[in-house]
């Protein structure tokens, strides 16, 4: 699946919209819509990072895991927690 799908099925299942999402991390609604839609492509490790904590942010449907798969998804590592000896897969 690519990121554009992987981040509109997330947006999906959290309920959020594409402005809540933009304001949240400071991008507009036209970038997100681009990125779904696979017309704009290689978003920074940064601009994923916020639109995985957008997506989570109060959500029932949605963890910390699913940010893991929208980094992947972009071609990022996943994130890394304490204790975590695993090295780095992407």
């Amino acid at each position: 699946m690519s990121f554009g799908e992987t981040l509109k099925g997330l947006r999906l299942r959290s309920g959020r919209s594409r402005y809540r999402i933009a304001q949240f991390c400071g991008i507009t609604e036209a970038y997100i819509l681009r990125l779904e839609k696979g017309e704009r492509s290689n978003p920074s490790r940064d601009v994923v990072l916020m639109l995985g904590l957008a997506l989570i942010k109060g959500s029932e449907a949605l963890d910390i895991w699913d940010v893991d798969v929208l980094l992947l998804s972009a071609g990022y590592a996943e994130l890394r927690r304490r204790g975590d000896t695993r090295p780095a897969t992407a």
